[in-house]
């Protein structure tokens, strides 16, 4: 089944919060991203990025997703330390990809995210639906070309 034809989203859970990708250090190492930067990764975050890995692929089992989606996430924490949910995310992102449901990780046209806390408890809820393209408002784009050429005139000093 592609994504086109899903009629319903599809549901994925965590039974942990993944690792920030700012955990990743760069340094001079064998590992490389795709832009050819030199990284490594701690073996404790390889560990749990493998483990979310594993955990999404327990559950999926239809076609690779290679249409433009829409990603709601759902971010249950235990406690109220500060998490970098963005930096959380690409690591999602990039977890999605392994385990076979995007294809790309910028098949994601829209993401929303959203944390909660619940005491003692900690997990991720993934929803993934087909991204449903809307008409730009021109009220929008005309602001923004007025704030373009604003900007491009102060710029050149004018």
């Amino acid at each position: 089944m592609g994504i086109d034809m899903l009629k319903t989203e599809r549901k994925y859970l965590l039974s942990f919060i993944p690792p920030s990708k700012a955990n990743r250090v760069k340094i001079n190492a064998r590992a490389f991203t795709k832009s050819g930067k030199r990284y490594i990764v701690p073996k404790d975050v390889s560990l749990k990025i493998n483990k979310a890995i594993w955990e999404l692929q327990q559950q999926h089992s239809e076609d690779t997703i290679s249409q433009p989606v829409e990603v709601s996430i759902l971010f249950i924490l235990p406690d109220r330390r500060r998490r970098d949910l963005d930096n959380i995310m690409k690591t999602l992102g990039d977890c999605l990809v392994y385990a076979g449901i995007l294809e790309d990780d910028n098949l994601i046209y829209k993401q929303t995210l959203e944390k909660r806390v619940v005491k003692g408890k900690g997990g991720v809820v993934i929803n993934i639906k087909p991204y449903r393209e809307k008409q730009i408002d021109q009220d929008i784009l005309q602001e923004l070309d007025k704030f373009r050429e604003k900007i491009n005139g102060i710029q050149a000093g004018k």
